[in-house]
C-alpha cells in the first residue's frame, strides 16, 4: 500500500519543463525521478488529448504499459532521472504579425485546453509536422524553406506558465523602411482603367514563418494579408487589397491588321497620387500566339513582367506594341 501511494504521488508531481508548440499540437517533456521497476502516470483528462502511441519514458528501458482510466502504469528497467515525453493535442500555436508605422512585430498565439502548464523552456515551431489522430492530419500553413530543423521555423519564447485559453505575446520586433507597392497582374485588358493592389516589400529582419500580417499606417488600418515563409535576409511581399487612390489609365489603338493577325499600340499611364515614392509592378498574360515589343520589360512565354519606381506625385507613361491573332 505504501509503495502504491508513493507511485501515485510521483504521478501527481510530474510537471512540464520543455514545451514545443506546433500549429496543431505540442510536444511536452516532463522531468521525473523514477523509482525502480514501475511508475504510475496520473494523466487524468490530459490523456484524452494525448496522441496514441506518443508516450515515451526517456532514460529507462520500457518493458510494458498498462492503460487505465486517467492513468498509465509503466514497467521498465532502471530508475532515477528520466523524462516523460508525449504529443498533446490540447495545446497549439501559430505566428502572426503586425506592421505598424514601419515597425514589424512577430506574435505568438498559444491556445491551451485543459489544466495550466509550467514551461521552463518554451519553443514555437511553424512548418509542416503532421500528426495523425482519428485519421485527421494536423499541419502548418506551408513548408518553410531555409530554416531548421528540416524546413521548420524555430522561435525560442520566454519561459512562462501557460494558462487555459488563448495567450498572445510579442517575441520579435524590428524597424523597417518598407517599399510601398502598387501592382497589376492578370490577363491583357483593353479597359480604360486597370485595378491596382497596394502592398509592401521589405527584407526579412528575422526568419518569417507563414502567418497573417496586419498593416497600419498613419493610424489607419490598411488590411490583412498572408505573409509567405521568408528566411532572414530574403525579400517578402504582401498585398492588402485594391488601392482606391491610384489609377492605372490605359489606351489601346489598333495600328495594323492582316488576314490572320492585328497589331496594337498600348499606352499605360500611372500618376502617383501619394506624397511618397511607390514601385509599380506590372505583369500581363496574352492569348497565344502573340508577339510583343516592350523595351525595358522582361519578356515571358506567357507575357511580360515590369517594375518601375515613381517619385512622389510623379507620372509615368509606358508604351508597348503587341501583335495578336485575329
Amino acid at each position: 500500500m505504501r509503495k502504491a501511494l508513493s507511485l501515485l504521488f510521483l504521478g501527481l508531481i510530474a510537471w512540464a519543463q520543455e514545451v514545443t508548440v506546433y500549429p496543431g499540437f505540442a510536444e511536452i517533456k516532463e522531468p521525473l525521478r523514477l523509482p525502480p521497476s514501475a511508475w504510475v502516470y496520473l494523466g487524468g483528462e490530459r490523456l484524452e488529448k494525448t496522441v496514441p502511441g506518443s508516450l515515451r519514458l526517456l532514460g529507462v528501458e520500457e518493458e510494458e504499459r498498462l492503460y487505465r482510466p486517467g492513468a498509465v502504469f509503466f514497467r521498465y528497467r532502471g530508475e532515477g532521472e528520466a523524462v516523460l515525453r508525449y504529443l498533446y493535442l490540447g495545446l497549439r500555436g501559430e505566428v502572426f504579425y503586425t506592421l505598424e508605422e514601419g515597425r514589424l512585430t512577430a506574435w505568438a498565439r498559444l491556445t491551451l485546453e485543459g489544466e495550466p502548464l509550467e514551461a521552463k523552456r518554451l519553443t514555437l515551431l511553424a512548418g509542416e509536422a503532421p500528426v495523425l489522430e482519428r485519421a485527421v492530419a494536423y499541419k502548418a500553413l506551408a513548408e518553410s524553406p531555409g530554416e531548421n530543423p528540416f524546413g521548420l521555423f524555430r522561435y525560442e519564447l520566454p519561459p512562462r506558465r501557460l494558462e487555459t485559453g488563448t495567450t498572445e505575446l510579442p517575441f520579435l520586433r524590428a524597424d523597417l523602411k518598407p517599399t510601398r507597392l502598387l501592382r497589376y497582374q492578370g490577363p491583357f485588358r483593353t479597359a480604360g482603367v486597370l485595378p491596382l493592389e497596394r502592398g509592401y516589400r521589405f527584407q526579412a529582419p528575422f526568419p518569417l514563418a507563414p502567418g497573417r500580417l496586419e498593416a497600419v499606417e498613419d493610424g489607419l488600418f490598411l488590411g490583412q494579408a498572408l505573409l509567405p515563409p521568408t528566411p532572414e535576409g530574403e525579400v517578402a511581399e504582401v498585398f492588402l487589397g485594391r488601392d482606391a487612390g491610384a489609377r492605372l489609365l490605359r489606351r489601346v489603338e489598333e495600328v495594323a491588321q492582316g488576314e490572320k493577325e492585328r497589331a496594337y499600340r498600348v499606352e499605360t499611364v500611372l500618376e502617383n497620387p501619394y506624397p511618397y515614392p511607390v514601385t509599380l509592378l506590372l505583369s500581363e498574360v496574352f492569348p497565344q500566339p502573340f508577339r510583343l515589343d516592350f523595351p525595358g520589360a522582361t519578356l515571358l512565354p506567357e507575357g511580360y513582367r515590369l517594375e518601375v519606381s515613381l517619385r512622389a506625385k510623379e507620372a509615368r507613361r509606358l508604351v508597348y506594341r503587341v501583335v495578336l491573332a485575329r
